[in-house]
């Protein structure tokens, strides 16, 4: 993993003026957040879940940086989503007071943990279960300690990952409820994103209606443990029809309805810019909403190398930056002989990542020169901040005026 600054000692303290990316006086490469691009971003998914009528817990595993939970949550955001026990801890030592594990709770190791998580803090705590085995796990467990946990039935899509499949039938699950008096079962979460094909829009939405009905039906049975039981859905490529399917069938507010997209106050390039693109183009609401979301992460490297006519090496590798769902993109060039700062030529194609090197076709006249700086744009924002512990946040003259941490 790397460090925003290396060898500058304290990463924290910045003085009044901040770091100048482009005088040279930080590290390369180096993991930027543009200030602008993140604030935008909080604020256009705030109002779009204003409008639709649901409640945000954005997955923090995107970033695991509690100082951009605490900017979600000042924007509104109902809690923070997150994905293992280690990250729920976390959260809740950053003083995140409402968290939802979108996981399943295995282990006693891990419910000790919960447990003592629940019974020394007031952090309202959700998790998923899927089975009747894992049900009665957690049930044995914290009815020895006499602590009450609330759980979400997970409800799986066929062929995805996990999730009670029957959705026509929980009575078994229902049961084990019924003989654990620590387990307050609280609503429905789901994971739609795994569901694909040129379909995939009317199956996501037979999905969440589905879902829905078992939810209304369970309700009219007085199972749930509390007065407005929860639904949860949604990552960062089906928010907009989670949202108005579910809002659609709510007119009488009995259900508490949260999505939990994580990608959207970083966004990218890449994948979740075509996601977002989809979003737009079927969401009236998204395109009613003020503004569109901006990519705000970049990574910038030095040339280190023009060995052969048509190639440039840039010090950023496998270690900096993401690769699984596109190569890094080549965004701005700065020239730093005549001071220059422009758009990089759009032949300019990183087309091999290494451990620390990345290698760029480049056309005939390119000017690239050893020295230079790339400020390359990514796909795939969560393996990126994977691999930083400080992660820059930029105004838009590109100096440094603080340092996040992040703790993956």
């Amino acid at each position: 993993m790397n460090e925003v600054l290396k060898g500058s000692g304290n990463p924290q303290s910045l003085t009044k003026t901040g770091w100048h990316i482009l005088r040279e006086e930080v590290s390369f490469p180096v993991a930027v957040l543009s200030q602008s691009a993140i604030s935008n971003n909080a604020k256009w998914m705030s109002e779009f879940c204003q409008e639709a009528n649901v409640n945000l817990a954005p997955h923090g595993k995107t970033t695991m940086a509690p100082e951009l939970f605490k900017m979600q949550l000042e924007h509104g955001a109902w809690g923070i989503t997150l994905a293992t026990v280690a990250q729920v801890l976390n959260a809740a030592n950053h003083g995140v007071t409402r968290i939802i594990l979108a996981n399943q709770l295995v282990g006693k190791y891990h419910f000790k943990q919960i447990a003592q998580l629940l019974e020394t803090t007031d952090v309202e705590f959700y998790c998923f279960v899927d089975s009747v085995e894992n049900a009665k796990q957690i049930g044995a467990f914290f009815d020895a300690r006499n602590t009450p946990i609330n759980i979400l039935l997970e409800i799986g899509a066929q062929g995805g990952r996990c999730g009670w499949r029957d959705v026509n039938n929980a009575d078994a699950f229902l049961a084990v409820c019924e003989q654990h008096p620590s387990l307050k079962f609280s609503g429905i979460g789901f994971y739609e994103g795994v569901i694909g094909g040129s379909d995939a829009f009317e199956k996501v939405t037979t999905f969440v209606e589905d879902i829905y009905q078992l939810a209304h039906l369970l309700n009219q049975r007085n199972v749930f443990s509390q007065s407005k039981p929860i639904i949860t859905g949604a990552g960062s490529a089906w928010y907009d029809v989670v949202a108005s399917t579910l809002a659609k069938h709510n007119q009488q507010k009995d259900f508490n309805l949260v999505v939990r997209p994580g990608c959207y106050l970083i966004h990218d390039t890449g994948i979740y810019q075509d996601a977002q693109n989809a979003v737009v183009a079927r969401s009236q609401l998204a395109c009613d909403v003020t503004g569109e979301l901006a990519s705000s992460l970049t990574v910038w490297a030095y040339v280190v190398s023009r060995p052969e006519a048509g190639l440039a090496i840039v010090g950023l590798g496998k270690r900096d930056v993401a690769f699984d769902a596109g190569l890094p993109k080549a965004e701005l060039i700065f020239h730093v002989d005549s001071q220059t700062l422009q758009p990089a030529d759009a032949l300019i194609e990183t087309v091999k990542i290494m451990d620390q090197h990345a290698m760029l076709s480049i056309p005939e006249n390119c000017s690239l020169q050893v020295g230079d700086m790339v400020c390359f744009s990514t796909s795939h924002p969560c393996l990126t901040f994977d691999k930083w512990r400080q992660v820059a946040i930029a105004d838009d003259d590109w100096v440094i005026h603080k340092t996040i941490s992040t703790f993956f």
